[in-house]
């Protein structure tokens, strides 16, 4: 078994495996967040129901991109374990005793606000581990970034207005 940590980042147009998608709308990562029987490759798929969607029906505000409940694996980031002459982790080091790799996936982002609302919720909530970067180039915060942390701060990460079994 090993450890993985996942980016989902993004786009306003995904480009196919290997190619660069198109003006980043933000992600949400969660660092050793997962067990899996290995590291996945890229162009490899990756089960949406690992992660915080929900059930298929509820897969709001995600594109599939003809793969189903899946999303093709764009990059692989292994972070090794440095240490010592016996094989302890060095006291300078500030990360997991354990090595981990982070997957990463592209996908778009609904322009509906209620499904984005939606889809940021499952993600926001305080016990999901997920965190969310919604930056863009010379502005203070975004809408989508501000929706985030609004979903964030409530506390339950839902508002009343959704429904959180939805």
């Amino acid at each position: 078994m090993v450890i993985l940590g996942v980016r989902i980042e993004f786009y306003e147009k995904v480009g196919d495996v290997g190619e660069p998608s198109q003006n980043m709308l933000g992600a949400l990562y969660r660092d050793h967040g997962f067990r899996a029987a290995g590291v996945p490759g890229v162009g490899e798929l990756f089960s949406l129901t690992s992660l915080r969607v929900g059930p298929r029906e509820h897969y709001v505000g995600v594109d599939f991109t003809g793969h189903g409940p899946f999303l093709p694996v764009r990059a692989v980031e292994h972070y090794p374990t440095p240490m010592d002459d016996e094989g302890n982790p060095p006291s300078w080091w500030d990360r997991s005793a354990e090595p981990s790799a982070n997957v990463v996936l592209h996908t778009t982002m609904t322009d509906d606000p209620i499904l984005r609302r939606k889809m940021l919720a499952r993600f926001a909530a305080p016990d999901s581990g997920w965190v969310g970067l919604f930056p863009q180039p010379g502005v203070q915060l975004t809408e989508l970034d501000r929706l985030w942390w609004e979903l964030r701060d409530a506390g339950s990460g839902t508002s009343p207005d959704i429904d959180p079994g939805a």
